[in-house]
Order: structure tokens, then sequence, then C-alpha cells
């Protein structure tokens, strides 16, 4: 079993450094006909990297057994990993940014089966500030830069008074149909990360409260600085290693 086990991890990673779409459609393939610890045991012999670029090119639109079955902390390294497949487009422009994020936090968290699961993978994300940072993009124009347009509810979802804590979702799913949201709506993600981490919540506003810059000019920066992070993340023996400098612009 051993051997078959590795066999498989071997052929999912081969594939995946040639076509990862493929390595991606084979493992939903190879899953029909294994357990799931079998499948655990599958994706722990592989490296981040091939981890990595299968999440990135799956179709996000279809559920994936992998992002289900991966621990918090595997999901946590992939997303420090996941701006080197970045596509320029995506670098350059911070609407394409916050989609792009908004997207694949959305498809990793809310393909969890369990609540705690969902906990588990925001308290993980936030230990690390790469992570913390990605998890926070796709809420950046909510937080800092409003529009007239929406602004009774955007307030209607957050307090800005001195205590900085967010006001409106108690229990998110009620609150998605009382205010008519979807889940392609970013205010109901963090509606769902209040309801599961209120920590993790309040951390992303103080993160991004703490910038005091433009919020285009911050995706910019932090652009920058994830993409760097995950270089030299995948570069260094150590792959948890943190970065001492990583975010200076910010000191």
């Amino acid at each position: 079993m051993n051997s078959l086990i590795e066999i498989t991890a071997a052929e999912i990673q081969e594939l995946a450094n040639v076509e990862p779409k493929q390595a991606s459609k084979r493992f939903e393939l190879i899953a029909s006909s294994m357990s799931d610890d079998q499948l655990v045991e599958v994706i722990e012999k592989m490296d981040i990297v091939t981890l990595t670029q299968i999440n990135s090119q799956h179709d996000i639109s279809c559920p994936s057994i992998m992002s289900e079955l991966m621990s918090p902390e595997q999901i946590r390294d992939i997303v420090c990993q996941q701006p080197l497949y970045w596509e320029e487009k995506i670098k350059s422009n911070a609407e394409e940014l916050m989609h792009h994020t908004f997207d694949f936090m959305t498809y990793l968290i809310r393909i969890q089966d369990s609540e705690e699961k969902q906990t588990a993978i925001l308290e993980c994300l936030a230990e690390d500030p790469a992570a913390l940072f990605y998890l926070s993009i796709p809420f950046i124009e909510l937080i800092l830069g409003g529009s007239s347009d929406d602004e009774d509810e955007i307030n209607d979802t957050f307090d800005d008074e001195a205590d900085e804590e967010t006001v409106g979702y108690s229990d998110w799913q009620a609150d998605e149909e009382a205010h008519s949201l979807s889940i392609d709506d970013p205010r109901s993600l963090l509606a769902l990360i209040r309801d599961r981490a209120p920590n993790v919540e309040k951390s992303i506003k103080n993160m991004l409260r703490n910038t005091g810059s433009d919020w285009q000019l911050i995706i910019s920066q932090f652009a920058s600085e994830l993409v760097i992070q995950a270089k030299e993340k995948n570069q260094v023996t150590d792959e948890y290693a943190e970065v001492d400098d990583m975010f200076s612009f910010l000191d």
C-alpha cells in the first residue's frame, strides 16, 4: 500500500510539472478508487510547489477533493506560494488582484465540510503575515475605500468607532439572505470570517487601517512583497522560515 501511495504521488507530481490542470483532473479520478486516508497520504507525499501548482490551476468553480483534504498548514503554505503563479495582468491591476484573491480564498474556505476546519484554516492563515495579507486583499477597497453609492450598505456592515469592532453579522447565513448577499460578494466572505474566527476578522481590519495609504497603492505594494516573499520561501531550505524584513515598508 505504501508503494501504491508513493507511485500515485510521484505520478501526480510529475504530471503537475508539465500540465497542472491535468494533474488536478487525474487526482480527482484517482480519488474515486482510494479512501480519504489514502488520499491524505498521497497529498502528504507531494511538495508544496506541486500542491500550489495544482490548486492554482484547478477550476475553482468545481469542488476540489484535494483542497478539502489538505491540512490548514498545507493551505496556508499554498496561499503563501500562490503569488508566484499570478499573471502580470493580475499583479499590475488592483481590481484584478482583488477579484482573483477573493475567488481563490472563497474556493479554499467554502469547500470545507465543517465549521471547525474553516476556523482552523483562518486561524492558521492569520499566523503568517503573508497569508494574512493575502486573505485581506479582497476587503481592502471595502474597508478603506467605500464609495458613496453603497455607503449605506457598508455602514450597515462595518462600525468605525474607536473599538474597531465590526457589527452587523451575528449569523452570517441569515444575514446573507437579509442583505441579499451572494457568495460572490466580498462582504459575504468577510461575514463568514467574522462568524468563524472573529479575531482573524479584527486582524484584517487592524492590518489595513494601520497602513494609512490609498487602497490601490497598498495593493500594489503588497502584491510586490507577496511575490518576493513567495520566491524567498521557495528558495530557503526550511519552507516555513520567516523573512525578517517582510513588509518593512509598513514600519
